[in-house]
């Protein structure tokens, strides 16, 4: 899960990462949002969209998980360059609207819901039109 702690926004469900070459080199080339709603890149700073058949909303992310550029990308752009950037996430078109990520807000990448703590927490983080108690927690 992705979520943006600043505005407590969730951006995204069920992030797909790209860890290997292959799915690094492919990216979202000859692909849809099926079964992810999210595709990060860590250790990246540029991306294209070439061979594409779909427009993006791209967040690109800091060192400090500070988002550093927002953009709106149409298919078959040759490269698309972020200096500051260390992670990328590329999401379906309108994500950007609808989740109103703004420069400087802090993400969590990965976030997980905790069923355990479920019933004992009072914070909400909301989207449009879904509700979910959370507690945000990383990965080890």
């Amino acid at each position: 899960m992705i979520i943006n702690l600043t505005n407590k926004n969730i951006i995204a469900v069920n992030p797909l990462f790209a860890l290997d070459f292959f799915t690094r080199t492919r990216g979202m080339i000859f692909k849809k949002f099926d079964g992810f709603d999210a595709m990060v890149f860590s250790h990246c700073n540029c991306i294209h969209t070439m061979f594409m058949q779909m427009h993006l909303d791209v967040i690109f992310v800091d060192y400090d998980n500070k988002i550093c550029a927002l953009r709106q990308l149409r298919p078959w752009l040759p490269f698309v360059r972020v200096p500051k950037a260390r992670t990328v996430i590329e999401l379906p078109s309108g994500t950007i609207q609808t989740t109103k990520p703004a420069i400087g807000n802090v993400l969590n990448i990965d976030a997980e819901v905790i069923d355990d703590e479920f019933s004992e927490m009072s914070d909400f983080i909301s989207t449009s039109d879904l509700i979910i108690p959370i507690n945000v927690e990383k990965k080890k």
